[in-house]
């Protein structure tokens, strides 16, 4: 298991400190009751939560399929649980449970994806190095993916930190530990069940995301605990050229995300493993924001940023983006969103009240407005909006468009 992965499941396994121990700590709101309800206006209740365990188990990552109808959770025990959601009742029910994966080492899940539009193709990344594909009609799993040592002449890490597909399902991109001064992306074919290369010279630390664009099928993000931030262009085969754009964030970058915003330009945000956010064009390279830990933390009306615990960034039906947020204290009792409204600038959004644990991950469907949120009390919890209000917008600042590339993809 790599550095990053160790550091994540030692935090998560650690017992949370007693009452008295939260005490001596200290956190508080900055603000009165009064003074919340009226800043964060949009309300929202847990409508239905599910329990995945009644061992120690906590939910590491969420995934949705596109229509919202499906919800997969998986666990610190590798496990998945699957549920069918009903967005108009806001309801889960149970659909399918996948077993823990069967391994003489500790395996963690490092990532989940619905493979497709439709709710029944999913592949499942695991620190052991594996990518595994599952029909969720038929029984067993339908393919595995793992680097070949054929494709090159040194072996690469066993180790596996994180995957995603790209928007017409037919590449995965794994990436990996650091091994000998670099980190590697690779890159399999799904339909053919083939490797098809690999990049190993942008990143000089663990991969630590890898985010596919949500449209264009060839964009791709990845962050590293080197600090950068690295865009490419996948259909090019030699990495040099496929690199278009690199940003420096001056940290370890823990979580990407695509946005588009109301002037259909491509933006990717960055969450640290220091709880600071920034976000980039990706095409001009301009810094969109920037907003450290201590800001984000007065933003959501707390007072200790040592609490803090900034979990996503989330894309809203206007183009605009909110930030989830919420405190280790109290086990997690705290959870809130804030509006990147600006540059410099956040704006309380929505107070998520009856939270019970410290959310790990999180998934928004903006056309329902609905939340579901997982965490180390392995819990996964619908959220509902009580009130109709609009979520409030991004930064309108306008930009031209570029022409699209016209160069066809080898796949």
């Amino acid at each position: 298991m790599s550095d990053f992965n160790k550091y994540c499941q030692e935090a998560a396994d650690e017992e949370l400190p007693d009452s008295e121990d939260e005490e001596d700590i200290g956190d508080e709101d900055t603000c009165s009751v009064q003074e919340l309800a009226a800043q964060f206006r949009q309300k929202y209740k847990p409508q239905d939560e599910a329990s995945v365990s009644l061992q120690r188990e906590y939910v590491l990552c969420l995934s949705a399929d596109q229509g919202f109808t499906r919800i997969a959770a998986g666990l610190s025990s590798s496990a998945m649980h699957i549920y069918n959601l009903d967005a108009g009742a806001g309801k889960l029910a149970n659909f399918s449970f996948l077993q823990p994966t069967d391994s003489p080492k500790p395996v963690s899940i490092c990532g989940i994806r619905f493979l497709d539009e439709g709710p029944h193709n999913i592949v499942v990344g695991t620190t052991d190095g594996y990518v595994r594909l599952y029909d969720l009609r038929l029984k067993g799993e339908q393919a595995r993916f793992k680097y070949s040592h054929e494709y090159r002449e040194w072996p690469v890490p066993k180790s596996m930190t994180c995957f995603d597909r790209n928007a017409n399902g037919r590449v995965i991109c794994c990436g990996t530990e650091q091994y000998q001064s670099n980190a590697f992306l690779l890159f399999h074919d799904v339909r053919e069940r083939r490797q098809m290369g690999c990049y190993c010279e942008s990143h000089e630390d663990e991969v630590t995301s890898v985010r596919f664009h949500a449209q264009n099928p060839d964009l791709l993000a990845t962050g590293s605990v080197d600090g950068l931030i690295n865009i490419f262009d996948a259909k090019e085969a030699d990495e040099e050229e496929a690199l278009t754009s690199t940003f420096n964030t001056e940290s370890s970058v823990a979580r990407l995300e695509w946005h588009r915003n109301v002037y259909d330009k491509d933006i990717v945000s960055c969450i640290t493993t220091t709880g600071d956010f920034k976000s980039y064009e990706s095409e001009e390279g301009d810094e969109v924001a920037s907003f450290q830990r201590p800001d984000v933390t007065a933003a959501i009306r707390r007072k200790n940023a040592a609490n803090f615990n900034l979990i996503g960034a989330h894309n809203q039906e206007d183009g605009g983006v909110f930030l989830l947020a919420g405190t280790n204290f109290n086990k997690g009792e705290i959870l809130r969103s804030v509006s990147v409204t600006g540059k410099s600038e956040l704006q309380p959004l929505a107070n998520f009240q009856g939270n019970k644990q410290i959310v790990r991950d999180s998934l928004f469907d903006a056309k329902t407005g609905l939340l579901v949120t997982g965490g180390e009390s392995g819990i996964v919890t619908v959220w509902s909006q009580e009130t109709g209000a609009t979520l409030a917008g991004s930064d309108k600042l306008k930009v031209k468009k570029e022409k699209k590339s016209r160069k066809q993809a080898p796949y």
